[in-house]
């Protein structure tokens, strides 16, 4: 279960459920973030077997199984009642793994705070209050605000009044639970100037293509590395593939640009 600050879900939102019941005509499920009512352990929903599939559908236990944790979408909330209507068919692929992998870093999110909690004081819900919630107020999802703890937390929690101790025990938790993956795009540069000062002039050009990324980080970073004449490595670090490769072409085309007014050679040669 992942701490939520309403006890209900909203219309139109992607929810995590476990099936609970597979009835003829219905799905029952347990929507575990979410408190419901008061007599309830955990908010309650129902599919009906037309928002199972867009298709005939014979056997719900084609679909479903019961014990399953599955991506639905909100139709409709009753939280006088505690009705919540869900489907399964108004998904996609793409939609539910997005929405699960999501889920998974607010576990990760809440874990952060409950080490927090056994490591002091205070209880789950006052790290919550005090950092869990200020922090995700900052950002769009639980992904980013973890990340950016790992990259940036003294400077994000030095914005919250936080007792000292507290935050330099939080800083050491993010620092030793949570690592960020990185892919990295590399090749090699052959520069070639022909005038006589093409030392010099090679040093600017790289240093102006160092200048394609203005605020280098572990997780988005660029290497110029001197192989011997006339090459060069480069590599391209970023969290995110698209990210690497649009820095690379963009270093590249500023190299070929400055190498032009020099009248020298370049060429890259990808790894």
């Amino acid at each position: 279960m992942v701490r939520s600050r309403t006890k209900f879900p909203s219309e139109g939102e992607f929810v995590v459920a476990r099936v609970r019941e597979i009835q003829d005509q219905h799905v029952y499920v347990d929507l575990l973030d979410y408190e419901g009512l008061d007599h309830e352990k955990t908010a309650r929903g129902m599919v009906h077997i037309s928002e199972i599939s867009s298709r005939w559908v014979k056997n719900i236990r084609n679909y479903l199984r019961e014990g399953q944790r599955v991506v639905l979408r909100v139709l409709r909330v009753d939280p006088v009642k505690g009705h919540v209507d869900l489907s399964y068919r108004r998904t996609n692929s793409a939609q539910r793994e997005n929405r699960m992998k999501e889920w998974k870093y607010a576990i990760k999110y809440e874990n952060l705070l409950q080490f927090l909690a056994e490591e002091t004081n205070i209880t789950l819900d006052e790290a919550y209050d005090m950092i869990g919630w200020p922090v995700l107020d900052m950002y769009n999802t639980y992904q980013e605000a973890i990340e950016e703890l790992k990259e940036n937390g003294e400077e994000i929690l030095s914005k919250l009044k936080i007792p000292p101790d507290i935050k330099e025990k939080f800083l050491k938790i993010v620092d030793e639970n949570i690592s960020i993956s990185t892919v990295s795009v590399k090749g090699r540069i052959r520069l070639t100037i022909r005038t006589g000062d093409g030392i010099e002039k090679l040093k600017n050009i790289l240093l102006e293509a160092m200048k394609v990324i203005d605020n280098p980080k572990p997780t988005r970073n660029l290497k110029l590395i001197y192989l011997g004449a006339p090459y060069y490595k480069i590599e391209v670090i970023s969290k995110d593939y698209l990210d690497a490769e649009n820095i690379l072409s963009e270093v590249l085309d500023t190299i070929e640009s400055k190498v032009k007014e020099v009248d020298g050679v370049f060429e890259f040669i990808r790894d």
